[in-house]
């Protein structure tokens, strides 16, 4: 995050017009981590539940946490548009 914000900081000085668009949603791995900890509470798996229901929850997550993601860039101070 820091050399983004540092590269996109320093062509708007020289004058370039930038757009820092970070994303919320390459974070694959940990979003299918929480969502085998809910299956799990639920006692199920995602084998049981099937690879389209088990998708249809990881968007649902991500929906539901890219606003919070998108703060804590915010509250870095990052100068993303």
């Amino acid at each position: 995050l820091a050399l983004q914000d540092l590269l996109a900081r320093f062509h708007r000085m020289i004058g370039d017009v930038t757009l820092w668009f970070p994303g919320t949603d390459h974070a694959g791995i940990a979003t299918q981590l929480q969502i085998e900890k809910q299956l799990e509470k639920e006692n199920l798996t995602k084998e049981a539940i099937g690879r389209e229901n088990f998708e249809k929850r990881c968007w649902v997550w991500k929906e539901h946490h890219a606003g919070q993601i998108r703060s804590q860039i915010k509250r870095l101070g990052a100068s993303a548009d």
